[in-house]
């Protein structure tokens, strides 16, 4: 027996393999990009270290 796909049915085939396609390169992409390296945090000198933005001074009394 001849078996005939209707269009519904070739639409999703041709969907699943571009998905497949997709996820496929998407892994091949992340296999050819290093790593970066790891640096160690640097501590900021004291000076810098102030809440961001404007801070009102307190009134004495």
């Amino acid at each position: 027996m001849g078996e005939e796909w209707n269009d519904a049915e070739i639409r999703g085939l041709m969907e699943r393999v571009a998905m497949e396609r997709r996820r496929l390169e998407r892994k091949a992409v992340a296999k050819r990009k290093q790593p970066r390296p790891l640096v160690p945090k640097r501590t900021v000198p004291k000076e810098v270290r102030r809440p961001a933005g404007m801070v009102t001074k307190k009134k004495a009394g």
